[in-house]
């Protein structure tokens, strides 16, 4: 009687297809297609395996789907007679349920480790909750600034000039070297001296003079020029 294996070789040299060809075609390993050839099933985990195998090369080849099957059948009794359900399933089954399982144990770990850190990220707010120092338990240590000594350098003259209109002045302080400023309307100048001020005005019309905070009122007539000494002398 005719084998799977004997159809098949005899379909595909009638196809003029090679195995490598039909290994292309159906994506079915070449050493499992001339293990088919040759009626040998011991690498197929399980009788449905080999069936699909059958089916793609019997299209491939242009055989006859039905009467391939029918040659298959009692080969496939033959081969799988001894093998109980475990062995049917195949590694294949067993690769997949492995699989599973490490899926399933990958997720509860990683939910395991989220809640450890949910746990652990509260339980270290709350220490650190408990170990805060609160204000009435803080030691207040008195410190002192050294305030700063006010300025003990008193000024016997206080001389501020207002410009209203363009002079010149020559100022000497304390017996230094005198110096001479081009003030202009609206300049503000202030000098000071520990003893003695002595100032010259281009244009005793043109500034307004305020002498240790009291107003000298007018000094002159405009373009006349006066000198003035201070401390102002008590008659």
């Amino acid at each position: 009687m005719e084998t799977i294996g004997e159809y098949f070789k005899l379909k595909r040299k009638e196809s003029g297809l090679t195995r490598s060809k039909i290994s292309e075609i159906t994506k079915i390993g070449p050493q499992y297609i001339k293990a088919i050839e040759e009626d040998d099933f011991s690498f197929s985990p399980s009788p449905q395996m080999l069936k699909g195998y059958v089916k793609l090369i019997a299209k491939t080849v242009g055989a006859d789907e039905e009467y391939a099957f029918n040659l298959l059948e009692p080969q496939l009794k033959e081969s799988f007679k001894d093998k109980n359900v475990e062995d049917i399933l195949g590694d294949r089954v067993k690769e997949e349920k492995q699989k599973s399982y490490r899926l399933k144990k990958r997720i509860l770990i990683i939910i395991f480790a989220g809640i450890f850190i949910v746990i652990l990220s509260f339980v270290s707010l709350k220490i650190l909750e408990f170990f805060q120092f609160k204000p009435q338990n803080l030691v207040t240590v008195p410190f002192h600034l050294k305030k700063k000594k006010k300025n003990s350098l008193q000024y016997a003259v206080v001389l501020k000039g207002k410009v209203i209109k363009k002079t010149w002045v020559a100022v000497k302080i304390d017996n230094k070297i005198q110096k001479t400023y081009m003030l202009y309307p609206g300049n503000v100048k202030t000098w000071k001296a520990k003893k003695t001020l002595k100032i010259k005005i281009g244009n005793a019309g043109g500034i307004r003079l305020n002498y240790n905070g009291k107003s000298l009122g007018i000094l002159g007539k405009e373009k006349e020029v006066i000198t003035l000494s201070f401390p102002v002398k008590r008659s």
